[in-house]
């Protein structure tokens, strides 16, 4: 399995922080290498960066924002999550969690509305910057429910946060009878202590 793993310093909170924006992308192009007639549903698309840079040469593009943006791009102005449980989710192959906070809403959301066919292939963009809450012992309620955990205030829980998001991720491949068939990761350590992720994931026979 193929792991990126790459450390930069620096924390603050924007739609896309100048010290990630280029491995935000190179995680991008590395789906978009993979899934070659990606069909995307973009869930927390902000102002067009990631689109401009990668996505525009996607088959097919979907992008959701609480904001309205006066461009080309088709988008839904709402919560992802609620247009995540209206829309038919078979439609897309590649699916952007660039959230602000905790992805693991729409990857629960995902895992319980889109089973994978065997051999079939879907990229999945990550985005978590659940570190901060849990530096405070708090493990967001979607995360601990995918890691099968009660969601208890937790002292020194931020140390396994890796450790979280790979029971999380083996939960969501189980839910979509998938297994994971590469992966790359970029970590963004400081106060947010973020997690950048981009995976592809296969369809697999009923375990």
């Amino acid at each position: 399995m193929a792991k990126l793993s790459v450390k930069l310093k620096r924390s603050g909170k924007t739609n896309n922080h100048p010290k990630s924006v280029g491995m935000k992308v190179v995680l991008r192009r590395r789906v978009l290498a993979a899934i070659p007639d990606a069909r995307v549903f973009d869930a927390f698309a902000g102002a067009g960066k990631m689109y401009s840079a990668v996505w525009h040469a996607a088959a097919a593009y979907t992008g959701c924002d609480l904001r309205w943006y006066r461009d080309a791009r088709t988008m839904f102005v709402a919560r992802c999550e609620r247009v995540m449980r209206a829309i038919d989710l078979a439609e897309f192959n590649v699916f952007d969690f660039d959230a602000y906070g905790s992805p693991w809403l729409p990857v629960q959301i995902l895992a319980a509305r889109r089973r994978l066919a065997p051999g079939e292939r879907i990229g999945l963009i990550l985005t978590d910057g659940s570190g901060l809450r849990l530096k405070l012992g708090q493990c967001p309620k979607s995360l601990a429910k995918l890691c099968g955990l009660n969601n208890a205030t937790t002292p020194g829980i931020n140390r396994v946060h890796d450790m979280l998001i790979d029971k999380a991720l083996a939960e969501t491949c189980r839910l979509m009878c998938a297994r994971i068939v590469a992966q790359w990761r970029h970590h963004r350590p400081g106060q947010s202590d973020m997690k950048y992720l981009s995976l592809i994931l296969e369809g697999v026979a009923d375990q």
